[in-house]
C-alpha cells in the first residue's frame, strides 16, 4: 500500500514539474512585453490567480516579472467534480493579493451598459417600426451641418468606427406618452444623420441614397455599429451618464452642460 502511495506522489511530482517546464517555455516568449512590476510577492504568500483555490507563490522568477504558483483547480468531470493540484507559471500582473479594500465605485448602473455589435439596418428597423425618440430635453437640437453628416457617411464607406450608440428601452407609461419604444441616450446627431441620408435628405459626394449602387446600399445597411440598449433606465441615471460621457472628451457648449446639470439637480431633488 505504501508503495502505491509513493508511486502516486512521484507521479504528481513529475506532473507538476512538467507543468512548470511547459509554463516557463511559454512565458519566455512574452518576457520582452512585460513591464517592470509595481508590486511584488514572496515565496509562501497566498495570492489570487484566476479560479485557482489555495493558490500560493512557489517561486519568484525573472526579478518578480513571473511567478511560479501552486494551487487547486476544479474539473467538472461530466457532473462529478473533483479538485486536483496544478502548477502555473504566470506574469506578475495576472497575480493579485487576496486582500482588497471595500470600494464601491460602480454605483451608476447605466455606466454598465453592455455594447454589442449590431448593424445600421437593425437601428433603422428600430427607428421605423418601434420608434426612437431623439427629442429628449437633455439633447441639443440638430446642430450638425452638411459637412458633418457627409463625413459620417464617408466613415461608413471606408469602414471607420463612428463611435458608440446608446438607447433606452422606455417603460410602458413612457412609451404611450412619447409614442416611441426607445429614446436616445447618446448618439442623437449620428442617428439623425443616418436617417436623413436613408431618406434622401442630403447627398454624399453628389449622390442620394436612392442613387447608390446595390453594393453600396448593402454596405450602408450592413455597417457595424457598437450599440447598447438600457432597460427602463431612470432619467437621473441617463443624465449622469450623459455628463460623464461629455466630461471624458466629447465637448459640448457650456450652456448646454449647465442645462443638463440643472435637469439632474431637479431629478435628484424629486427623489429626495
Amino acid at each position: 500500500m505504501s508503495e502505491i502511495k509513493s508511486a502516486n506522489k512521484r507521479t504528481l511530482k513529475e506532473r507538476l514539474a512538467q507543468e512548470r517546464q511547459q509554463g516557463i517555455v511559454l512565458i519566455e516568449n512574452n518576457l520582452p512585453f512585460l513591464n517592470e512590476p509595481t508590486y511584488y510577492f514572496t515565496v509562501g504568500e497566498e495570492v489570487q490567480y484566476g479560479n485557482l483555490k489555495n493558490c500560493v507563490i512557489k517561486e519568484v522568477l525573472y526579478n518578480g516579472k513571473v511567478y511560479g504558483l501552486i494551487g487547486k483547480a476544479i474539473s467538472n468531470n461530466y457532473g462529478h467534480p473533483y479538485t486536483y493540484q496544478i502548477y502555473k507559471i504566470a506574469p506578475w500582473m495576472d497575480v493579485r493579493p487576496i486582500s482588497h479594500e471595500n470600494t464601491s465605485f460602480a454605483n451608476n448602473q447605466i455606466s454598465k451598459l453592455i455594447f454589442q455589435n449590431s448593424t445600421l439596418e437593425s437601428l433603422i428597423h428600430l427607428y421605423y417600426y418601434f420608434g426612437i425618440d431623439t427629442k429628449s430635453d437633455y439633447h441639443r437640437e440638430d446642430v450638425w451641418e452638411h459637412k458633418d453628416k457627409e463625413l459620417l457617411i464617408d466613415s461608413i464607406f471606408h469602414n471607420i468606427d463612428t463611435g458608440k450608440i446608446a438607447i433606452n428601452h422606455l417603460s410602458k407609461e413612457e412609451r404611450l406618452k412619447r409614442n416611441a419604444a426607445y429614446e436616445v441616450i447618446d448618439g442623437k446627431q449620428r442617428i439623425s444623420a443616418f436617417i436623413d441620408f436613408y431618406e434622401n435628405r442630403f447627398e454624399y459626394k453628389g449622390k442620394s441614397y436612392n442613387n447608390l449602387s446595390w453594393m453600396d446600399k448593402r454596405v450602408f445597411k450592413n455597417y457595424t455599429l457598437h450599440m447598447a440598449i438600457a432597460e427602463e433606465a431612470e432619467k437621473r441615471d441617463i443624465l449622469k451618464y450623459f455628463l460623464m460621457l461629455n466630461r471624458t472628451g466629447k465637448e459640448l457648449e457650456e450652456l448646454h452642460l449647465k442645462k443638463i446639470k440643472s435637469l439632474l439637480k431637479e431629478e435628484e431633488s424629486i427623489i429626495i
